[in-house]
């Protein structure tokens, strides 16, 4: 392929807490490539040898990357910290340090699923989202991350360097709030893996607290971390969620049970089992007693939910917001049938940035399925 000047790589990131994932799409002369990329969010310190030296570590879950902070350069590993399972992430690195490596990683993996790419001659297009927790720093942290991209970084060893770059932060939301029309009230739940978090909507845009609710701790890890003895974290946590999804539906429970068989020791799998249930209703039910108390989120004339665990949570939201409930199911399927590496769960986790990818990219999404209405460039 013979690319010109005017070629352009978009990426939209999403950089929650449970994992760092988004889409691409390379847009140049005589066609365009898109896909979705996913990498676990963990970042570490790396020493400068390793980093030039140990390419083992260089996978499509893992990444080493290099750039420059302040007059120094820093060497990060991203994704898969070897050594470590689960999510895991060094607790002294500021936003800063997690956010430009996290970003960097997904931009080396982007080239990777194109490798005609001549980022010399590439304009790189970034939107970012962050967790509405995160969302009063982004003006520095879009400034931490034009300075690394436009300095030029490494990764895995080749040194990055585009012909032009824009960065822009987005509040997590701001993909689903393209959906609702201008001229009514709406609310997006965002079932994550720290947090609940409701997402207040208006005129297209997601808006900030105090009009937006953060209820800590009420996310899956809550859940997760209170049923201890997994060998695994990452399938011990994939095991409870198929067993509290099929919560409502007993006899489909078997697979799930056999799965937390294989990880709990067998005295205390009943025992393990009966804290999962009730941590999910406890979860459960402070959520509902905080909805039920705030005006704002309840009156939604629109409630979408979105989220890893909104899969879960759905009949219960559907049952409390009644008519005001809006199901994505349409779009769910849509976005899982377009990415094979994407799954009903997965696309409930990935469809808040797939939105916004849509939106910044010249397209929306109707029931009727995906509409072009401009072209991105």
């Amino acid at each position: 392929m013979n690319f010109s000047q005017g070629a352009i790589l978009h990426l939209n990131i999403d950089t929650g807490s449970s994992s760092t994932r988004g889409f691409f799409l390379a847009d140049f002369d005589g066609g365009t490539h898109e896909g979705f990329i996913n990498q676990p969010p963990n970042v570490g310190f790396l020493m400068q040898s390793n980093y030039e030296n140990d390419k083992r570590r260089s996978t499509t879950k893992t990444s080493r990357v290099t750039f420059r902070q302040g007059s120094d350069w820093v060497f990060r590993i991203v994704g898969e910290i070897p050594g470590h399972a689960g999510t895991k992430t060094d607790p002294n690195m500021s936003k800063a340090d997690l956010l430009v490596p996290k970003v960097l990683a997904f931009v080396g993996l982007a080239l990777d699923r194109v490798p005609e790419l001549s980022p010399d001659r590439v304009k790189l297009v970034i939107n970012f989202m962050l967790p509405i927790s995160e969302w009063t720093e982004y003006a520095d942290l879009e400034s931490d991350l034009l300075s690394c991209l436009l300095g030029g970084f490494g990764y895995n060893g080749r040194h990055i360097d585009f012909a032009a770059v824009d960065a822009k932060g987005y509040m997590e939301g701001a993909g689903m709030a393209t959906i609702p029309p201008p001229d009514i009230t709406a609310y997006v739940g965002v079932c994550g893996h720290k947090d609940a978090n409701f997402i207040a909507v208006e005129d297209g845009r997601p808006l900030a607290y105090p009009k937006s609710k953060t209820f800590e701790g009420l996310g899956m890890s809550s859940i997760v971390n209170s049923v201890m003895h997994f060998t695994d974290d990452v399938q011990g946590a994939k095991a409870v969620f198929r067993f509290l999804a099929l919560m409502d539906k007993p006899n489909k429970q078997d697979q799930a049970r056999k799965e937390l068989a294989a990880l709990i020791k067998p005295h205390r799998l009943e025992q393990k089992l009966t804290q999962t249930r009730e941590g999910f209703n406890k979860n459960w039910g402070e959520i509902k007693q905080r909805i039920d108390s705030d005006r704002g989120i309840k009156q939604a004339q629109a409630f979408y939910l979105v989220g890893g665990n909104a899969p879960i949570y759905k009949s219960r939201f559907k049952a409390l917001f009644g008519s005001a409930f809006k199901p994505l199911n349409g779009a769910i399927k849509q976005l899982s049938d377009e990415f094979e590496e994407i799954n009903t769960q997965w696309a409930y986790r990935a469809i808040d940035v797939w939105m916004l990818h849509l939106h910044v990219t010249g397209r929306t999404w109707t029931p009727k399925g995906v509409k072009e209405y401009a072209q991105a460039k």
